[in-house]
């Protein structure tokens, strides 16, 4: 008697899996064509995407979502966390989305060597880009 183990079809686990799996949801929440310096915002998720560059077979958008509609006093010195900001490329060939950029700074690298001087993980460029599938998932949940 054989058994078998049904996968499913996108594993996350894999680094490819993650950005494929991202695609998809970035997917439902892009318009049908885009255009270069395109701007359109998700009303309900508070996300604002940009198209800042555009090639045969790549878009690169920035995406930002705001965190806090009414400024707090205590959230002065938070500032620098009132909106996320990321740089994104999606390859349309591949059907991959990745992080390439994170709050102004870029390049990601995929392993930093640790310690560093601005403390990143060791493997930043992935707790990026499940960040990602956080903020996109939570985007899918508020427009659905």
């Amino acid at each position: 008697m054989s058994h078998t183990i049904k996968r499913p079809r996108h594993l996350t686990t894999t680094p490819t899996g993650l950005y494929e799996a991202n695609f998809r949801r970035l997917l439902h929440l892009l318009p049908v064509s885009l255009s270069a310096s395109e701007t359109f915002s998700l009303a309900q998720a508070k996300i604002t995407i940009r198209v800042l560059q555009q090639f045969k077979y790549t878009t690169v958008i920035s995406l930002k979502k705001i965190l806090h509609t009414q400024p707090e006093p205590y959230l002065t010195v938070l500032s620098h966390l009132s909106a996320i900001d990321m740089e994104l490329r999606i390859c349309h060939d591949a059907c991959v989305v990745e992080v390439i950029g994170y709050q102004g700074k870029s390049p990601i690298q995929s392993l930093c060597p640790y310690p560093n001087e601005d403390m990143l993980h060791i493997d930043e460029k992935r707790q990026l880009n499940l960040f990602l599938k956080d903020v996109l998932e939570n985007a899918l949940r508020i427009a659905c």
